[in-house]
């Protein structure tokens, strides 16, 4: 096989000025103008069975310099490889990179021999016939003489024995142009469609948060004063933890209704039911049964009071809500004054209900709860 080298001159000189003269200097670096191997589908087969064989070639490609093949004999419907008979082939489009370009052609062979069992049957020699074309000053370009290379030899085994001059047997199979190309495209398809689906899920987003933090139109002045159940309970929740400092050196009526009012506050929210409020005067303070919250953000301060009983607390909604309002009851305007521990486990209860109702209430939850509920108004909009 005859091999032919182009010398590619690489200029490594600085141009000074003409006064000074003009120097240059070059390194010669020996460069293959064109390289190709054959890569077939397995490695032996049998009379008539199709396999694939692939030609691949990488080509010189610079700005000065570039390589240009004839590729016209190389074409499935033109190729002639007896004994193998070629079924059909591919062109893929050619790859590009630095300095290289790179062409493959895939075809489809069979092998009908009869005096070929067990042998190696070797692809019959062809030529790449190419031209070098280089740049020359000005920017024309100036194409050589006519240059042939010829294909390495490749052979493939009739039956199931290896050919002997196989040498990379273990090797994986690796992918033809068309399988790079094809998984190229699929993967900017999904590269598209997943900025698509982003685009959308980002605009839902939008939607739902502005649905979410929009101000509505107030129903009126009660309702933009009314106190939100986070501070109602907050309040409620250090009522009660000063009645209980205080209770340690003994129960009063006085201790006993300020209890009661704030576990009434508690178990109203337990149970779902609404609690009473109305603005505080300049001045006013609390009567028994109500409690003193701050409005906040502007908002009025507030009197406020719970309508739990006893008869309407399920055990099942508020455990031991009962039993406490009882207890406190029989403390308040009982004649006995034997109720210090009864009285204990009702404060405790309280404050046990007051920290769950704070928690199903706090500021966190309310901002969950209301963009569910922007959801839900979303989905219904949407299927309307």
């Amino acid at each position: 096989m005859k091999t032919h080298t182009l010398i590619v001159a690489l200029l490594a000189g600085l141009i000074v000025p003409a006064a000074a003269g003009a120097q240059t200097g070059t390194d010669m670096v020996e460069v293959e103008p064109i390289t190709c191997w054959w890569r077939t589908s397995t490695s032996a087969v049998r009379t008539g069975e199709p396999f694939g064989l692939t030609l691949t070639c990488a080509v010189l490609e610079t700005e000065s310099t570039k390589i240009v093949p004839d590729f016209s004999k190389l074409e499935a419907n033109v190729v002639q490889l007896p004994p193998f008979e070629v079924l059909g082939g591919t062109h893929p489009s050619d790859l590009v990179t630095v300095g290289k370009r790179f062409f493959q052609y895939d075809y489809r062979l069979r092998l009908l021999a009869e005096d070929a069992f067990g042998a190696d049957v070797a692809v019959p020699p062809l030529e790449v016939t190419y031209r070098v074309e280089s740049k020359v000053s000005g920017g024309e370009s100036v194409q050589g003489r006519d240059q042939s290379y010829a294909l390495p030899r490749a052979a493939i085994r009739l039956i199931s024995l290896v050919p002997d001059d196989t040498t990379d047997i273990r090797e994986a199979p690796a992918a033809p142009f068309s399988a790079i190309e094809s998984r190229v495209s699929r993967a900017n398809l999904f590269q598209t469609i997943a900025g698509v689906l982003f685009t959308l899920a980002g605009l839902v987003a939008l939607l739902v948060l502005v649905s979410l933090f929009r101000r509505k139109t107030p129903a009126g002045e009660a309702a933009r004063r009314r106190v939100p159940a986070r501070r109602i309970l907050a309040a409620a929740a250090t009522e009660l933890a000063e009645i209980q400092r205080a209770s340690r050196g003994g129960w009063t009526g006085e201790l006993a209704g300020r209890a009661l009012a704030a576990l009434r506050l508690a178990g109203s929210y337990a149970i779902g039911r609404a609690v009473g409020q109305r603005v505080a005067k300049a001045g006013e303070t609390a009567v028994e049964g109500e409690l003193l919250v701050g409005g906040g953000f502007g908002r009025p301060k507030a009197l406020v009071s719970g309508s739990v009983t006893p008869e309407a607390a399920p055990e099942r909604a508020a455990p031991g809500l009962a039993g406490a309002l009882r207890s406190l009851t029989v403390v308040r305007y009982g004649r006995h004054e034997a109720f210090g521990s009864a009285a204990d486990e009702a404060v405790e209860t309280a404050i046990r209900l007051t920290t769950q109702q704070q928690a199903a209430h706090s500021l966190l939850t309310e901002w969950t709860n209301a963009f569910v509920q922007s959801l839900v108004d979303l989905r219904k909009k949407v299927w309307a």
